[in-house]
């Protein structure tokens, strides 16, 4: 498989002036030197760099790359073609699935597992996606529990909407076929342009959801961020390549308010400290994963698509504080039956449902997630029974349901906390010592 670097762009806001923004040096080095050894070290070695502005000093740089122990062939564009403009150019080197990467994203992600993803999924493309702290003003996209990307919401966003917190990290695995998209003439983009053309024509996208650290650095906050990022040792240690601790959190009575059942996106109301507790372990770079029974599904209550709306009105509370879920994990099943309209298929006896440890050990398959160093917080002993069985240590809220489950009752909490806020705050502190 070969991988297509996009070079092209000017670094304006950059300060740039002799060179390109790929080449602005990060932490002493030059960003697409980076990227080229990241991709090298997946296993990749045939590299397409597509540059336009001061494309020799890319030239020089790289040259046919085999002083990085790659082979790179270059592809100058004689005006600025756009993301897919610029690759449509290159066609003729693309005859198999290939890797797509920006030159302007510092990055450490297991792209082999993201391309053997792709090929597991199939499809036109397959686009690595994640949350962030600015949602209101980001590109969104919708995607079901098959991973299969069904909307894009383009910015700007109509005032109120609940809006899933979900964004293209601008990495991707594409199909030479996706470039039949393209417009023959002209600059176009792919993520302005072509993939929500693909998906309207009713064509398969993927969503390849990672903790995985991808962030652009176009602008010098960023870059400094992304600087203090690798120095911190934050990008390698989010990396698929390590194990590394989560933050479980179950939903009602921990990030929402406890009624019963929330069937509706107007429903949820979020904990008074629900966003500023999750900020808080977003900033401190860990993983913050909820895991959540939802046999309301199972009993007809709701459907999936209902409950992705109120997922969204969740995403949309916490964004409103800068705080973000790095993935959600639902189970929709119920065991006993006996309510009108419940679904069979979902009536069962399965592994997920918590007391049952079964949505972390998911969880940690998908992430790579240490379990013996993560910790859950929730409000019913059901969710302390699920951390100790997946090998994770709890903490009980004494909010929601408080504990009121005595009969999923294995084992006392690792800790007791008032509030939600009380309950990260020494997660973190246990975490760091």
């Amino acid at each position: 498989m070969k991988a297509v670097v996009l070079c092209g762009g000017k670094g304006t806001r950059l300060g740039l002036t002799d060179r390109p923004k790929a080449m602005v040096p990060v932490a002493g080095r030059p960003l697409l030197e980076r990227l080229v050894e990241d991709v090298r070290d997946a296993g990749f070695t045939d590299i397409v760099l597509l540059t336009g502005h001061l494309a020799e000093v890319i030239e020089a740089h790289f040259g046919d790359g085999s002083a990085f122990g790659v082979r790179i062939e270059h592809v100058r564009e004689a005006e600025p073609l756009g993301t897919a403009g610029a690759v449509r150019d290159a066609r003729h080197l693309l005859t198999g699935p290939f890797l797509v990467l920006y030159g302007d994203t510092l990055l450490d992600v297991d792209l082999a597992r993201m391309a053997a993803f792709h090929a597991e999924h199939g499809g036109l493309g397959t686009l690595f996606v994640h949350p962030n702290d600015h949602p209101h003003d980001s590109d969104l996209l919708v995607a079901d529990t098959d991973h299969r990307i069904r909307r894009f919401l383009p910015k700007p966003h109509p005032d109120g909407a609940m809006l899933p917190n979900l964004v293209s990290a601008a990495l991707y695995v594409l199909d030479p076929a996706a470039i039949d998209a393209v417009p023959a003439d002209g600059a176009s983009d792919w993520g302005r342009d072509i993939f929500p053309a693909i998906v309207a024509a009713g064509e398969r996208l993927n969503a390849y959801r990672s903790v995985e650290y991808v962030k652009d650095i176009g602008t010098p906050a960023r870059l400094a961020k992304g600087e203090a990022d690798l120095a911190s040792g934050r990008v390698a240690r989010l990396s698929h390549r390590h194990a590394k601790p989560a933050l479980f959190l179950d939903r009602d009575g921990v990030l929402n308010v406890e009624i019963n059942g929330v069937h509706r996106a107007q429903d949820l109301h979020l904990m008074p400290d629900a966003g500023d507790a999750v900020r808080m372990a977003n900033a401190a770079g860990v993983p913050v994963i909820c895991v959540t029974n939802q046999p309301d599904i199972a009993k007809g209550f709701l459907t999936e698509e209902t409950l992705g709306e109120v997922m969204a009105a969740l995403d949309t509370g916490l964004a409103a504080s800068g705080a973000y879920l790095d993935d959600t994990f639902v189970c929709p099943h119920h065991p006993e039956r006996g309510w009108p309209g419940e679904v069979a298929a979902l009536k069962i006896d399965c592994d997920c449902r918590k007391p049952k440890p079964g949505l972390l050990l998911a969880a940690a398959d998908r992430h790579h997630l240490d379990l013996s160093r993560s910790w859950l917080i929730g409000d019913r002993h059901a969710d302390i029974a699920a951390a100790h069985a997946a090998g994770a240590r709890a903490v009980l809220l004494e909010t929601g349901h408080a504990g009121n489950d005595a009969g999923n009752r294995r084992a006392d909490p690792d800790h007791v906390a008032a509030t939600l806020t009380d309950a990260v705050a020494f997660v973190l502190k246990a975490l760091a010592e």
